[in-house]
């Protein structure tokens, strides 16, 4: 454990939680953290009304101990880790420190820990984050239950295909999905096969999710239907259970054996521009019965981040992989490593010139990384010589077809988003998008967003029906997962609920963890 001079130590001196960990200062950290108000437990919050003054004690708490206004945007919790100083660690965490926010580099203080071989301070942090992540999510619930059961009920089918400008075979290695979401009262359901394509890593996973509210307790159970295994887990049970030693001590081993990865858009800065036809008008085109004006989202970058530490092997993915083996030539699989590696302008010089490409005749590019100077070059030499970090970053340029005449509203999105992102990262990465500003009232039924720099998943909303009370059992006119299921465990039914659980599918016990 290290601790700061006085000097070094004065930049903090703005933020009293960041100078008593710099000073090793538990007597004045522990002050600090006394005069915060008490945030209630998961079971005092029960109306929207509770929901929103737990909000505001919440945010300000986070003012205080997830302060990043300082050099290297770390919080106290992150400063506490990077001088190895578990007491105040504890504290933090003890006292409802957000342990998955990132400091300036793009990295949370479990990362932080974990990378730097600080397993002790990365079992502290572990200990006390499920607690912290269903705190906050029982907090944000009877807000999301009460602004569902606001909302119209309705069916709606969200596509994502896939495409390249550089591979012409990209239909055969990311076959397109097609979610299918229900909503009814405080009730929701969404089926889907794509589970993510960060870093074009493309993850299946045959399932459904169920959100089944409760309107008078402001609560509510998310069911996870996995149709391969017939099985069902409920992703809220134990939540609020504190994990034993011995299960924090296998998560924290699991996590040092694997790279730590952080993909992701950076749309802070971004800005809507028009498209223009050649006479200077904005272009307009129909997206199904929508007619949308086309914009381009300018100072959007992509970037992939990772972390690579001595030992560590991949991450095994719950879900399954994609695996291109069988399904490319050599030539093929040689251009898609080029391409995800970022030697793009190699592999079009390559086309241009018509060479023949070995598969086996050469390594793709090293993954690009940005440079690192000052203060960063400083802690990076006293980093461990084991651990490598590198980024590949790129300016990107997402396309969006907007329309004012969409029947559901971005805010009354949201929530839905909200629960499927704890569990779905293809719609965290779609949150992402919508939540940058758009001009008023209108609502994106048509997204291009990129995924490496010459691929692009897009994503359209090309269903939406408004379900009344007496359509609301019915089966939507086409087939799929949900289709194939119910089918099987009722094939009499005409008229099935969406939002009952097969009676052949065997209930699992399984821990879950929710993302904050």
């Amino acid at each position: 454990m290290s601790q700061l001079s006085a000097e070094e130590a004065h930049v903090y001196s703005q933020s009293p939680a960041h100078y008593a960990v710099a000073r090793c200062d538990y007597g004045l950290l522990r002050s600090v953290l006394s005069r915060l108000p008490r945030l209630p437990t998961a079971g005092e919050v029960s109306s929207e009304v509770d929901s929103l003054l737990a909000e505001q004690k919440a945010d300000i708490v986070s003012s205080v101990i997830d302060n990043r206004e300082v050099p290297g945007r770390e919080t106290p919790l992150h400063l506490a880790v990077r001088l190895g100083n578990a007491r105040a660690v504890e504290m933090l965490a003890a006292a409802g420190a957000d342990c998955s926010l990132q400091n300036g580099r793009g990295w949370s203080a479990l990362q932080e820990a974990v990378c730097a071989r600080k397993e002790a301070i990365a079992m502290v942090i572990t200990k006390y984050y499920q607690p912290m992540a269903w705190s906050k999510w029982c907090r944000r619930l009877p807000r999301i239950v009460a602004e569902l059961n606001r909302m119209k009920d309705f069916y709606m089918e969200l596509t994502f295909h896939f495409e390249s400008s550089v591979i012409p075979f990209i239909g055969r290695i990311a076959p397109s999905d097609t979610y299918k979401i229900w909503k009814r009262g405080s009730n929701l359901r969404a089926d889907m096969t794509l589970a993510g394509f960060d870093s074009f890593k493309i993850q299946r996973s045959d399932r459904s999710y169920l959100f089944l509210g409760k309107e008078n307790m402001g609560s509510g159970e998310l069911l996870v239907l996995m149709h391969k295994k017939k099985e069902v887990v409920n992703a809220f049970e134990d939540a609020a259970v504190q994990p034993s030693d011995a299960e924090v001590a296998h998560e924290v081993a699991v996590m040092s054996r694997a790279n730590v990865y952080r993909p992701g858009l950076d749309v802070t800065q971004a800005q809507l521009v028009p498209q223009l036809t050649w006479r200077k008008h904005e272009k307009a085109e129909t997206v199904g019965n929508w007619k949308c004006k086309v914009y381009d989202m300018q100072n959007v970058s992509v970037s992939i981040r990772s972390r690579k530490v001595l030992g560590a092997v991949e991450e095994d993915e719950e879900e399954e992989t994609l695996d291109y083996a069988n399904l490319l030539t050599e030539e093929e699989k040689h251009q898609l490593e080029m391409v995800l590696s970022g030697d793009c302008e190699n592999l079009e010089e390559q086309k241009e010139n018509s060479a023949c490409v070995n598969g086996r005749g050469g390594r793709p590019k090293a993954e690009k990384s940005r440079p690192i100077s000052g203060k960063e070059e400083d802690d990076s030499k006293k980093s461990s010589a084991k651990e490598e970090e590198s980024e590949f970053k790129k300016g990107l340029r997402p396309t969006l077809w907007v329309t004012d005449n969409f029947p559901l509203k971005i805010e009354e999105l949201l929530p839905l988003l909200d629960i499927l992102s704890s569990k779905v990262k293809a719609v965290r990465r779609l949150r992402e998008l919508l939540t940058t500003k758009l001009p008023a009232g209108t609502f994106p039924v048509k997204m291009s967003i990129p995924v490496v720099p010459t691929i692009r998943v897009i994503v359209t909303f090309s269903k939406f029906q408004e379900r009344h009370a007496m359509q609301n059992n019915l089966k939507p006119e086409h087939t799929g997962s949900w289709f194939s299921w119910m089918k099987s465990s009722n094939p009499s039914s005409e008229h099935a609920d969406p939002f009952l659980v097969p009676g052949d599918y065997t209930w699992k016990k399984g821990k879950q963890v929710i993302v904050p």
